[in-house]
């Protein structure tokens, strides 16, 4: 009885949670997005300019990846919620909680994590660097810090809240190296083919600076997957395996 009403409460605070996404993403789309992309075409069109390229759209920025990877792992939360509240023990069961287990440890906490303190380090050093003053009209504040500051305290919340049972170490960092990768390969992309430099210090990276920025980013991300690995482990150190904890991925 009181592992199911601990399944409760968290479906329930998982759907809020899901929902407080939801309703950014929704808001940050068709509201700040759309006002700022009117204001810069008029500017360009009053000084003469043609509007840049908008090829990819925010998909090029890390931020909303991380948005569209925090929705997913809310949504599955409630999806897996909902199968453990039904009482059911099946193999399916088993891979529905393996892989909310996994995309925590793999996704969702190092690029979390990433977004958070990237963007803030960088704002403690020059906020023109990465949100300049003009985008303050068109962000409310609490939406600048949906995307960039309650994401980390919700996932260790998270971890002290929910237990999970991690992936191996192989499995875990492989999934986010491949995420890592996979962002990286399309920042270059778009660099090269389309000429829409995200992040412009990689337009003047070359040999050997290219490929140590390529092993330094690498290492970081290894490290932010360790360091949520031992949040997990250091907040259920002691406790027993819950009743409805399955195999991990291996």
């Amino acid at each position: 009885m009181a592992s199911q009403l601990a399944i409760a409460f968290c479906t329930m605070a998982h759907l809020l949670l899901l929902g407080c996404y939801f309703y950014t993403g929704f808001i940050y789309k068709f509201e700040v997005v759309e006002k700022l992309h009117g204001h810069r075409v008029r500017a360009f069109q009053r000084a003469g300019l043609r509007p840049p390229n908008s090829f990819g759209g925010d998909l090029k920025f890390l931020t909303i990846w991380n948005l569209i990877f925090q929705t997913f792992y809310f949504f599955w939360c409630c999806v897996t919620d909902l199968v453990l509240t039904s009482g059911s023990r099946s193999p399916i069961a088993k891979k529905f909680v393996a892989f909310r287990d996994w995309f925590l440890a793999a996704v969702a906490f190092p690029i979390g994590t990433l977004v958070v303190s990237m963007f803030w380090a960088i704002w403690a050093v020059d906020r023109e660097l990465v949100f300049p003053k003009e985008l303050d009209e068109f962000f409310p504040p609490w939406l600048n810090h949906v995307l960039h500051t309650t994401v980390l305290p919700i996932l260790l919340i998270e971890m002290f809240l929910v237990q999970h049972k991690l992936p191996s170490r192989k499995v875990g960092v492989m999934g986010t190296l491949f995420v890592g990768l996979s962002y990286l390969l399309w920042v270059l992309y778009l660099g090269y083919a389309m000429d829409i430099w995200v992040y412009p210090v990689l337009k003047v990276l070359s040999g050997f600076y290219f490929g140590l920025f390529l092993t330094v980013s690498a290492f970081f991300l290894l490290g932010l997957y360790i360091v949520g690995e031992k949040i997990s482990e250091f907040c259920w150190r002691g406790y027993p395996d819950s009743d409805y904890e399955f195999t991990k991925i291996d």
